[in-house]
């Protein structure tokens, strides 16, 4: 089996995905098969013409086969690669061990929240979180939690109160919420801050105060 991370537009359908995993397992596959095999899909030709052109599936001598840049190196790997990785390669578990950071700016403040993550980005943090949405990807279950929160919030919107909240730690160890506020409960529930008291909280994030900027785990 082959796992895509970060797939675009083209590589995002359900009939590449599935194509790719029967010419995978199949060899010496004509038209007819891929039509036989695929019955219930509409516009095949057209499909198959746009992954040739795009360098993922191959045709020669009316038979089609994989032509996919399988991973073989994680040397320059980054968190937002097009990949291709065979499941059964030990490259494939090499890749999800490692662990990437990513950067929040907004349009606020100079604030950065930077946090830690997997290829897979199932972790709840914010830059997940928001990936996700922008992707219209599904939620992992963690994510969900946040979602039931937030929903589909716009990430500008959403990050210029969070973060308005965590420059108050800049001046206060403990700080006072008296109203209820969807955007310091999501900080709660994220694990970026701590409710220390009914309505009083304490940072739980790494801040350094010249660079204005916040270290999740």
């Amino acid at each position: 089996m082959i796992a895509i991370f970060n797939p675009d537009k083209l590589t995002r359908q359900p009939f590449f995905q599935d194509l790719i995993h029967y010419l995978n397992q199949h060899d010496d596959v004509t038209l007819r098969h891929i039509k036989q095999t695929f019955s219930h899909v509409k516009g095949i030709d057209k499909a198959l013409e746009a992954y040739i052109q795009a360098g993922y599936i191959c045709r020669k001598n009316r038979r089609y086969y994989l032509c996919l840049p399988l991973l073989d190196d994680l040397q320059q790997v980054t968190l937002e690669d097009l990949i291709f990785v065979d499941r059964a390669s030990d490259l494939y578990e090499a890749l999800l061990a490692l662990v990437f950071e990513t950067v929040l700016p907004n349009q606020t403040n100079q604030v950065l929240i930077k946090e830690k993550t997997t290829i897979e980005r199932d972790k709840l943090t914010l830059a997940n979180y928001f990936y996700r949405l922008r992707r219209g990807e599904a939620l992992s279950d963690e994510q969900l939690r946040l979602y039931a929160l937030l929903g589909d919030v716009n990430q500008d919107y959403a990050l210029k109160y969070m973060t308005s909240f965590l420059l108050k730690f800049a001046r206060k160890e403990v700080v006072m919420q008296k109203r209820t506020d969807i955007f310091v409960n999501a900080l709660e529930l994220l694990g970026y801050i701590e409710k220390v008291e009914a309505t009083k909280y304490c940072l739980r994030l790494a801040f350094d105060k010249e660079q204005l900027t916040f270290y999740a785990d």
